[in-house]
């Protein structure tokens, strides 16, 4: 019997792995579809099942294809030596469970530490945000961009958990998925995004959305100074994304008052 070892895949490949990306997040879309328990899988605090038949179908796609793989889920698993893709089956998975329409699949391929090709899926709405290293950012396929809002006062904001104070933003929105929230300051959709939780997100929250921010121009950076992309189930960190520097320095500045 002659075994098929599959192609491992380099970030040169980038349609190819985009590809790879597509058919994982298609997977995952016919698991929502066919869910009927959208309670808690008892694993795991507040994992629900879906997350964990989710993140099944998804491993299968990612492993076949020749991928070790970094998932909220299920940690790191596959071949250690294989490219390294950072995985949120359901990102938003109570927004899902509710019937709020914004959860989405992301996947990052990391490289050297940095990410080179990423894709969110929002499974409500249909919409594919993905972008390769040096390659810009795209929304179902039409390139998109920042807003170049440069004032915090007429800025419309969103965030990830509640701030201690009033920022002096124009408008705030907490949407409740990281991913797509931030995918939106990529599309101009919104001014600039923060996570205000004390304990930080997970690198699969955040890692695809960040490199389709960052190829708009949008600046990214962990509100205190620390290396974003980190493969490190136990590490936590806090992304803030502006659409210009100004913005960024501004909303920064604020944030670092809540400590």
């Amino acid at each position: 019997m002659v075994m098929t070892v599959p192609k491992r895949r380099t970030f040169d490949d980038a349609d190819g792995v985009l590809r790879v990306f597509t058919e994982a997040a298609d997977v995952v879309a016919e698991v929502l579809s066919a869910t009927s328990d959208w309670g808690f899988s008892g694993q795991r605090e507040s994992q629900y099942a879906f997350d964990v038949t989710a993140d099944d179908a998804c491993l299968r796609v990612l492993y076949d294809a020749g991928f070790a793989v970094f998932s909220e889920e299920s940690g790191i698993t596959g071949d250690p030596e294989a490219p390294l893709v950072v995985v949120d089956p359901v990102d938003g998975s109570t927004n899902a469970s509710r019937g709020v329409p914004w959860f989405a699949t992301a996947l990052c391929l990391l490289h050297d530490g940095e990410p080179k090709v990423s894709l969110v899926a929002n499974h409500a709405t249909g919409q594919r945000w993905t972008a390769i290293a040096g390659g810009g950012a795209f929304l179902n396929g039409e390139p998109i961009s920042h807003s170049g809002c440069t004032t915090l006062r007429s800025a419309l904001v969103a965030m990830s958990g509640l701030p201690r104070h009033h920022y002096g933003w124009g408008q705030f929105r907490v949407l409740g998925a990281s991913a797509p929230d931030l995918c939106l300051v990529a599309s101009g959709v919104v001014d600039a995004w923060c996570d205000m939780h004390r304990g930080g997100h997970g690198l699969w929250d955040y890692a695809a959305s960040a490199l389709v921010c960052i190829e708009t121009g949008a600046v990214v950076a962990d509100v205190f100074g620390r290396d974003l992309f980190t493969p490190d189930p136990t590490e936590r960190r806090s992304p803030i994304a502006a659409a210009t520097q100004e913005l960024f320095d501004a909303f920064l500045e604020e944030r670092l008052k809540d400590g």
